[in-house]
């Protein structure tokens, strides 16, 4: 058997991730996590992140943009966000990347990375507000939430 140390630790991660609650018995969202063939921590993210990634496929516009004079560089650039695993992980890796920012609005620093990096930024203003919706409609037909730190 592993040593107690590592059995409370494992214990611990998996409450901090919400999979077990305060009695050490698997919750809803531990039972969805267990389904996972993965470590807990991914399968977490797995769940949490389908909220973002409907939301960024639901707005019916482009998150990249090629300038016709900038092609070159828009495929370059587009190739930064890219992640093994198709579009929807890139997506994902898109708007991960504004949430890290905490959504900044203003010309801030993801602002400028957006115009170097051919993002179109009302774009993932409408993700954001899509997902924000998303969240409010779940919590209204009462179904629990994963609420990620990813």
């Amino acid at each position: 058997p592993p040593p107690q140390e590592t059995l409370v630790i494992a214990l611990e991660q998996l409450y901090a991730l919400g999979a077990l609650n305060h009695r050490g018995e698997l919750t809803k969202l531990g039972r969805r996590m267990a389904e996972f063939p993965c470590d807990p921590c991914m399968s977490k993210m797995i769940i949490a992140s389908e909220k973002s990634v409907a939301a960024m496929l639901s707005c019916n516009a482009a998150v990249f943009y090629r300038p016709k004079a900038m092609v070159i560089h828009a495929d370059a650039a587009r190739k930064g966000f890219w992640v093994p695993g198709g579009d929807h992980l890139t997506l994902l890796n898109v708007y991960n990347r504004w949430k890290g920012t905490n959504y900044s609005t203003q010309w801030s620093q993801f602002t400028l990375q957006c115009m170097e990096n051919f993002v179109q930024f009302r774009t993932m203003k409408k993700a954001r507000d899509i997902r924000d919706q998303l969240e409010g409609l779940l919590e209204r037909v009462e179904i629990e939430q994963v609420f990620d730190s990813f």
